[in-house]
């Protein structure tokens, strides 16, 4: 066939497109390498880590610890936690559980990174908050700032002849904490605010504790330091240099009570605490009411750490200077001659007892509790001799984790013994101001 010049053409440009458009002569260089960047971005984006479940915010007591928790996504994932934004050093695993929570720990942020070899993405932070157990709450709900007031009351009355002043007394002070342990770290407070709850009865100076503390005789000044350990609160008193700590003491089981009615109607434990207020009827109006909003708090004290309370021998003494027992000896010589005890009603001699080292200063420790007789508390002592600068002293010890008790009441007047007659309470008792208010405008003294 023969075709002109013409037709000829049309037939080149027609093949041409054909070819084009068929992916004629092979896929070029740019379009694989074009294919072959778009499957690698696909791969990348598909293994690189994604967060599907973001770490939660955590409310814990002081010195809870909190575990934090992150799910994520993707190959070979590492983990790195971090604090506000700081890298916690060992924190890489898939959870973690922070140390024991303090004051400074209230309001932390919590994250993570997760990484691979693809890439890395940071979760949101976890937000970790204190809270008060039930016991601090009620602590505070009486004592904290600006409420009016923890009050107690101080007093030696007779149960059944006159009161002698000069002899005999009856006051109050309180305390008040600025801000709360929790968030704020430990608190110092002070008892201040002394009254006298009667009119006749002079007030009179109060014997001061002395504990044997770091070897040395120290005098407790009145201030304590607040903190809180887990549910509880810690109480330490403080010496009078402002810096040793003399005694601590942990308080648990708080429980309000409101105080309603007449004085007469109140509850067991607040007239057994206060025990002549309610049972001397010269000493106090028990038909008159209480005060709207009056109420009390309940509580367990525990002696924290061994404590070694000493007293004078003979004179009394208001300082670090206790009057001693012996004079110019030793304490195994003192011991194994005897010391009469007038108080416990008892000789102690060396085999009553174990010598043992108390920071530097040489202890002798009664294997059996003094009575209670001695103590009128159903804390437990164990009458102690120790050796200072070659003289001998006198005290008690308490051990680390008795219960303290808070005073008694007279339940058998007519019992053969004191441990027949009253009965020893084993928890402590403060008022708020209504309460306090309430029983002084009560008292006829």
């Amino acid at each position: 066939m023969v075709f002109n010049r013409l037709q000829s053409a049309a037939i080149v440009a027609a093949v041409s497109v054909f070819v084009t458009a068929c992916g004629g002569g092979g896929t070029t260089e740019s379009d694989t390498r074009a294919s072959k960047a778009s499957v690698s971005a696909s791969d990348a984006t598909s293994s690189a880590p994604s967060i599907t479940t973001q770490p939660a915010d955590a409310a814990v007591l002081t010195d809870g610890t909190p575990t934090f928790t992150v799910v994520a996504s993707g190959d070979n994932l590492a983990y790195q936690w971090r604090k506000n934004g700081v890298d916690i050093p060992g924190a890489t695993a898939a959870s973690y559980q922070a140390p024991p929570a303090s004051y400074t720990d209230h309001g932390a942020q919590f994250s993570v990174v997760v990484s691979n070899a693809d890439g890395s993405v940071t979760s949101g932070a976890a937000q970790l908050t204190l809270q008060l157990s039930p016991n601090q709450a009620v602590f505070e709900s009486q004592l904290l700032s600006p409420g009016t007031g923890s009050y107690f009351l101080h007093w030696k009355l007779n149960s059944g002849a006159t009161q002698t002043s000069g002899a005999n007394y009856a006051f109050s002070d309180f305390a008040v904490l600025g801000a709360s342990p929790l968030t704020s770290g430990p608190q110092t407070t002070s008892q201040q605010g002394t009254q006298n709850m009667t009119r006749t009865l002079a007030l009179v100076p109060q014997a001061p504790t002395r504990v044997l503390r770091n070897g040395a005789v120290v005098v407790v000044s009145g201030t304590n330091r607040i903190s809180y350990v887990g549910a509880d609160v810690r109480v330490d008193s403080m010496a009078t240099d402002g810096t040793t700590v003399a005694i601590s003491e942990i308080r648990s089981e708080y429980t309000t009570i409101p105080l309603t009615g007449a004085l007469s109607a109140s509850s067991a434990d607040f007239a057994h605490f206060h025990d002549v207020f309610f049972t001397n009827a010269s000493v106090m109006d028990t038909t008159r009411s209480y005060a709207d909003g009056a109420s009390y708090t309940t509580f367990k004290q525990t002696n924290k750490s061994d404590r070694y309370n000493v007293f004078d021998c003979y004179a009394a003494t208001t300082d670090a200077n206790v009057s001693a027992c012996r004079t110019s000896t030793t304490l195994t010589a003192a011991m194994t001659a005897g010391i009469v005890s007038n108080s416990d009603g008892t000789t102690y001699k060396l085999a009553d007892g174990a010598i043992r080292t108390v920071d530097g200063v040489s202890v002798w420790v009664a294997t059996n509790p003094r009575p209670v007789s001695a103590t009128m508390s159903s804390t437990v002592q164990y009458r102690v001799y120790f050796e200072r600068n070659g003289n001998v002293y006198t005290g008690a010890l308490v051990k680390d984790g008795a219960v303290l008790g808070g005073g008694a009441y007279l339940s058998n007047p007519n019992g053969a013994t004191v441990a027949d007659r009253y009965t020893f309470l084993p928890f402590d008792v403060r008022m708020n101001k209504a309460a306090r208010d309430s029983l002084a405008a009560a008292m006829k003294l």
